[in-house]
């Protein structure tokens, strides 16, 4: 395996094909919790949630509604509810997250919360928030998160490593999201709606040259301090 250490990024501007995969986040903004708003190093650790009916929960520590939540949802009377093939989508993202979940405390040496930000979008949803039609979070495949105590570089860099030392599965899409107004989130994709898994590595940040947030296809993420309070 490649030194992770020396691999160095190379910013390849995306095809348009590949830019009407991605989501148009900067339009979905208004579907983002008040708690996303807030870097990730001054948010406090979630209150735990009291026991509930078991069919509330995808997983162990991941519920339906953190998946299917949505503010443009109920701000427009929209239906967000996966079909049965798309609650086994989610499932798996659910159970990909609980491995990351393992992962982060063993190297951390406590639990770090994970905050899902975004997770499924119905059609008339994703519609709204102007998510490109072929979007994994569209079919349950996806979704965008952060870390509690955790920069949002500093997340995506750790998932990167997990997938490059084999610990985690390969996803389609592992995005840094860091646009230079609004939320920041670290976006997972399992697959894409035809089933492939790309490995895909990209970075969705401020670019100086064009003057806009842009989509930028790296070959590796670079190691990053860790900030814990």
């Amino acid at each position: 395996m490649e030194n992770l250490e020396t691999l160095e990024n190379q910013e390849i501007e995306l095809t348009k094909t590949e830019l009407q995969e991605c989501d148009s986040h900067e339009l979905a903004c208004d579907n983002l919790t008040k708690a996303a708003m807030i870097a990730p190093e001054i948010q406090s650790i979630p209150a735990p949630i009291a026991a509930k009916n078991p069919e509330d929960w995808v997983t162990e520590n991941f519920t339906w509604r953190e998946f299917l939540h949505s503010q443009t949802a109920e701000r427009l009377g929209l239906k967000n509810e996966p079909t049965a093939s798309e609650k086994q989508n989610i499932q798996a993202v659910a159970q990909w997250l609980e491995k990351l979940r393992a992962l982060l405390a063993e190297k951390y040496g406590r639990i770090i919360p994970i905050r899902i930000t975004s997770g499924f979008r119905s059609q008339a949803v994703n519609r709204a928030v102007h998510g490109a039609p072929t979007s994994a979070h569209r079919f349950g495949n996806a979704a965008d998160i952060q870390a509690v105590g955790l920069s949002i570089k500093q997340l995506a860099y750790d998932i990167f490593e997990f997938i490059q030392s084999g610990k985690l599965p390969k996803l389609d899409q592992l995005i840094r999201e860091m646009p230079r107004h609004g939320g920041q989130w670290v976006h997972i994709g399992l697959k894409n709606h035809n089933g492939a898994v790309r490995n895909q590595i990209l970075l969705y940040e401020w670019k100086a040259s064009a003057a806009k947030n842009a989509y930028i296809s790296v070959a590796a993420l670079k190691k990053v301090e860790t900030n814990l309070a």
